[in-house]
């Protein structure tokens, strides 16, 4: 049943090799990696131009995705880090409402959405509620692509919190690394800079002698 259900979810076909067992799981378009419960099962999907994986068990279900984002195609790794504005509710509609299973094809509506900034990267949360089922989600943002994860069957969120920390790209240690090189670049450039109130005191002293000198020239009685 889960198999058939699939098909009309997506409208796309099993990858050969049907269900395998699951734990950690690499995209191998290399568009995200997860782990999962011991125990679960994965069906990757034929997906044109983005990566779609079901992981489940008898009460559980997570859908993820690899969307490419041209938005963030030149966002550097240390722009993707800083960024931890909320996602609009439009944003998490535009992002839920493909995963029919869940929202039966409608645009889901936001319960409580946060940031999570406990690790490197910023994960945005959200409780989404659609006409029969409640699903939990995370959208994390990398340059060029969304790494999207939904999953449904628990009763609160914290159920998927180990799964949503786990989400994450092979290129993540390489980003890493050059978005803390570069915030300690550019923290290095503001302690060298000169505060701006000192430079501001400076150019005051500096026009002082130039102000007497056009007020001693508009006064009739300091001229020689």
């Amino acid at each position: 049943m889960r198999t058939i259900a699939l098909a009309a979810i997506f409208g796309v076909g099993l990858l050969a090799g049907g269900v395998a067992a699951a734990d950690p799981y690499n995209d191998p378009a290399g568009r995200f990696t997860v782990n999962t419960p011991a125990g679960w099962r994965i069906q990757p999907r034929n997906a044109t131009g983005q990566s779609v994986v079901l992981a489940f068990n008898a009460t559980n279900d997570c859908y993820f995705f690899g969307v490419p984002n041209p938005a963030t195609a030149n966002s550097s790794p240390e722009a993707v880090h800083n960024t931890q504005t909320p996602l609009t509710p439009e944003a998490w509609a535009t992002a839920g409402t493909p995963v029919r299973d869940f929202f039966d094809g409608a645009a889901p509506t936001v319960v409580s959405q946060s940031v999570d900034t406990s690790g490197f990267w910023p994960v945005q949360r959200a409780e989404l509620r659609g006409p029969s089922k409640t699903a939990y989600a995370a959208i994390l943002t990398r340059p060029g692509l969304e790494i999207r994860a939904f999953c449904s069957g628990a009763s609160s969120a914290s159920a998927y919190d180990s799964i949503f920390a786990s989400l994450g790209h092979p290129n993540d240690a390489a980003w890493q690394q050059a978005a803390q090189e570069a915030g300690a670049a550019r923290a290095a450039r503001e302690a060298a800079a000169p505060p701006a109130a000192a430079q501001g005191q400076a150019t005051t002293e500096e026009a002082q002698p130039e102000e007497r000198r056009q007020r001693r020239n508009r006064d009739p009685s300091r001229r020689d």
